[in-house]
């Protein structure tokens, strides 16, 4: 090991870093949400200003899934998520064992600590709390028009996250690595 060089200690390795990736982010993403429920319990429903009206806190019980889908099945539109949830988690489960290499790893880490806090708030609440409203820019895509972003949680930004970075991974990390090994044949 050279001098001044950083390294990750040899105490965490194999699964334990991602085991404790995943309690972390899903501590954090169940803790925020507790805080702003608490927070609004007192505070009524008016948005909180942090950074004037680019970003406040504002207490959404969401009963759809992501970008405000709701089918309106009322509680079967729960049921459906949840159990859409479970058969995502297994699969990302799956992927996670599946695959050794340290990016896809920690992005599946981050998708499922996103998918396991929803799927908790389903299951205890029956709806997802959302709570970061940022007005990032105005989207318009044909009949399509977003003025705000949606409102959005922890395990919101964990899963879009892990998506982004597994998306990065397998079109430029792989791609060139599967490049080089067919320039290698040659």
């Amino acid at each position: 090991m050279k001098k001044g060089s950083i390294t990750i200690t040899d105490k965490i390795t194999g699964l334990k870093k991602y085991i404790l990736l995943f309690f972390f982010f899903l501590a954090l993403d169940q803790f925020s949400k507790m805080v702003i429920r608490h927070l609004f319990l007192f505070t009524g429903r008016s948005p909180i200003p942090v950074f004037g009206n680019f970003f406040r806190l504002n207490f959404v019980e969401n009963h759809g899934a992501v970008f405000g889908i709701d089918p309106q099945l009322g509680t079967f539109t729960n049921i459906i998520f949840i159990l859409l949830s479970i058969i995502a988690i297994i699969v990302i489960i799956y992927l996670f064992i599946k695959n050794k290499h340290s990016i896809p790893r920690f992005s599946f880490t981050l998708i499922l600590s996103g998918a396991f806090g929803n799927l908790i708030d389903r299951i205890i609440f029956g709806q997802v709390t959302d709570f970061l409203d940022v007005d990032f820019f105005n989207l318009t895509i044909g009949q399509w028009q977003i003025d705000r972003w949606y409102v959005f949680n922890i395990a919101d930004s964990c899963i879009v996250v892990g998506v982004i970075l597994l998306i990065i991974y397998y079109l430029f990390v792989e791609n060139s690595a599967k490049e080089e090994e067919i320039l290698e044949k040659e």
